[in-house]
């Protein structure tokens, strides 16, 4: 939805204890979900306080995000608990 947050334990409810879990234990976990988490604040930012950018930025953005979840989710389904 246009000007919501994509955290990543509303993304996967079901997986909140592993994520919890990998970002205190797997370092490259934590720093994906720390890229995730400040692509997806950059995003509700632009479009929540309606900064001016491009198209192509934005879909950039959104297309990081996207592919950075992709990421998270293989991991988290490695390790779920």
């Amino acid at each position: 939805m246009h000007g919501e947050r994509h955290q990543l334990t509303q993304e996967f409810p079901k997986l909140q204890s592993t994520i919890h879990q990998l970002k205190g234990q797997d370092g490259d976990f934590a720093d994906l979900l720390k890229e995730y988490e400040n692509t997806d604040k950059t995003i509700h930012v632009l479009e929540k306080q309606m900064q001016p950018t491009t198209d192509d930025r934005m879909l950039d953005l959104k297309v990081k995000r996207l592919n950075l979840k992709d990421k998270l989710y293989s991991a988290l389904k490695q390790h779920q608990t």
